[in-house]
C-alpha cells in the first residue's frame, strides 16, 4: 500500500472512543451477518473496533481473522483481543506477509470491509482476494465514510467487484456511510438481481 494513503496508528486510537457506539454500533451494523460459530474476517481491521464484537458474536467455536498492512496496528489488536478474554477467536494476519487468500479458499463466511477499499492500491485484487476466500452465498459489507469517498469511487470499487465474481445485493446497512452488500452468487452462473 502507499504509505501517504495507510491510516496512522495514532489515528487507530480515536476509533476505539466509546461514543464511536452512536455512529457506528458494531452489533446492529454486523448482527444481520455475523452469527454463532461462523468463520469471519476483519479486513482493514486496525486495532479491532469491529473485530472483538466480531469475535464475542461467533463465540469460541467461531473464527476471526483480522487483516491489516500495519503490525502496530495487529500488536494493538492482539493486546486488546486477550482483556476481552477473546484471543482464541481472533487470527490476526498482516497483509503482504501472513495473509495468503489461497489458504482461505471457500473457508469464510462474511468479510468487513469498513473503512478500508479507498486504502488498498490494488482493489481489483483485493476484491478478486475475498471472492476466493469466501464459500458460496458468503457476503462481504461494504462501507466507506461519505465526505471522505467520493460517491463516483465507490461506485468504481462496485464495478470491480462485480468484475471479480461478486453480486450487488441493493443492501446498504451503514446509514453514516457510503455501503453496499455483496454476495458470492449461490451456484456456477447463478447471480442475484444486482439492484442500486
Amino acid at each position: 500500500m502507499e504509505t501517504e494513503k495507510i491510516c496512522p496508528v495514532w489515528l487507530g486510537y480515536t476509533f476505539l472512543i466509546p461514543l464511536r457506539k452512536f455512529q457506528h454500533d458494531p452489533l446492529k451494523i454486523l448482527g444481520p451477518y455475523v452469527k454463532k460459530g461462523m468463520t469471519v474476517m476483519d479486513y482493514g481491521c486496525a486495532m479491532g473496533y469491529f473485530s472483538i464484537p466480531m469475535a464475542k458474536m461467533v463465540g469460541p467455536e467461531g473464527t476471526v481473522y483480522c487483516v491489516d498492512i500495519q503490525e502496530k496496528m495487529l500488536e494493538n489488536l492482539k493486546k486488546r483481543a486477550t482483556r476481552y478474554n477473546v484471543s482464541g477467536t481472533i487470527k490476526a494476519l498482516q497483509a503482504g506477509k501472513d495473509f495468503n487468500p489461497g489458504d482461505l479458499a471457500g473457508k469464510l463466511d462474511f468479510v468487513l470491509l469498513f473503512a478500508v477499499v479507498h486504502e488498498v492500491p490494488d482493489k481489483k485484487q483485493l476484491f478478486t482476494d475475498l471472492y476466493t476466500v469466501l464459500r458460496r452465498g458468503g457476503k462481504v459489507l461494504f462501507s466507506e465514510p461519505k465526505g471522505h469517498v467520493k460517491v463516483t469511487d465507490f461506485e468504481r470499487s462496485l464495478k470491480l467487484a462485480e468484475e471479480a465474481g461478486f453480486a450487488v445485493t441493493g443492501e446498504k446497512p451503514v446509514r453514516n456511510g457510503i455501503s453496499m452488500v455483496l454476495v458470492k452468487e449461490q451456484a456456477s452462473g447463478q447471480m442475484l438481481n444486482a439492484e442500486r
